[in-house]
């Protein structure tokens, strides 16, 4: 893989996410071949993510995906925050993982995994609700057998010094990007038409640069982290996480932005 490569991620999967945007996404990923990451909660309590009535048919859904080649990644335990914690990636200040003892951490993730298996579904990866967890997420995860990650500022991705494999998540939505391996995280939950529209045409665009998890294994599954990439990755982070923001907020208090239509 030497030119751009593109994965798809969504998060928030669980039985009451908007199910009409849902089976419009399906058709459009189904009809270009695409085979993305979908981030399951297993005991969704997050009143945020309700926004349809259960699906009765959930579970069966989630093992027809993964049996049509989408990666199904345990997306936290209840999605219930706990605290206002960054994490190690240093984004959003909510979690439900960091700070935790061991004890509590590897309650939650066993439980999650416990529903994943009494479903017939296996955790191919982790992801985190909002970003944030620590270093014992990573080792109680590992000890339960889950050793993919999918987070990270980085171009590539890379096997870590404790045996973990990361998938970095670099993008909120489908753009051109150089050479690495990009992944994109949406949030249908939260789409109008024309988000559905725009994303309908991201995907027409970029469908030939797409790839999917188990291509990124084969291909990166024994890489390590250079320097070059922590450059790249800590460059970028600080840039759109730190300086652009800064930038923006500044102009906004000038009255130099105009108002974007979402």
């Amino acid at each position: 893989m030497t030119s751009p490569r593109y994965l798809l991620r969504f998060d928030d999967i669980c039985p009451t996410m908007g199910w009409k945007t849902w089976e419009a996404i399906e058709a459009h990923l189904d009809a270009h071949d695409v085979r993305p990451i979908l981030a399951v909660v297993p005991d969704n309590q997050d009143p945020k993510l309700m926004a349809d009535p259960p699906n009765p048919d959930f579970w069966n859904r989630v093992r027809g995906w993964q049996a049509k080649g989408y990666t199904i990644g345990l997306h936290g335990y209840q999605h219930r925050y706990v605290n206002s914690l960054r994490g190690l990636m240093r984004l959003t200040p909510h979690s439900e993982f960091t700070s935790l003892s061991r004890e509590e951490q590897a309650a939650k993730i066993s439980k999650g995994l416990a529903i994943f298996a009494e479903q017939g579904v296996r955790a191919e990866l982790f992801v985190a609700p909002s970003h944030s967890f620590d270093q014992t997420t990573l080792e109680v995860l590992q000890e339960h057998g889950v050793s993919v990650i999918s987070d990270g500022p980085w171009p590539w991705p890379h096997l870590d010094a404790g045996g973990r494999f990361w998938i970095p998540q670099q993008l909120w939505r489908l753009a051109p990007r150089p050479e690495g391996v990009w992944t994109a995280c949406l949030h249908p939950m939260e789409w109008k038409e024309a988000d559905l529209d725009r994303f309908k045409a991201d995907v027409t665009r970029f469908a030939p640069q797409m790839t999917d998890v188990r291509q990124v294994l084969e291909a990166f599954g024994e890489r390590t982290l250079t320097v070059g990439d922590q450059v790249r990755g800590q460059s970028r982070f600080f840039w759109f996480h730190r300086v652009r923001p800064f930038v923006k907020r500044c102009l906004g208090g000038l009255g130099m932005l105009r108002p974007q239509a979402r």
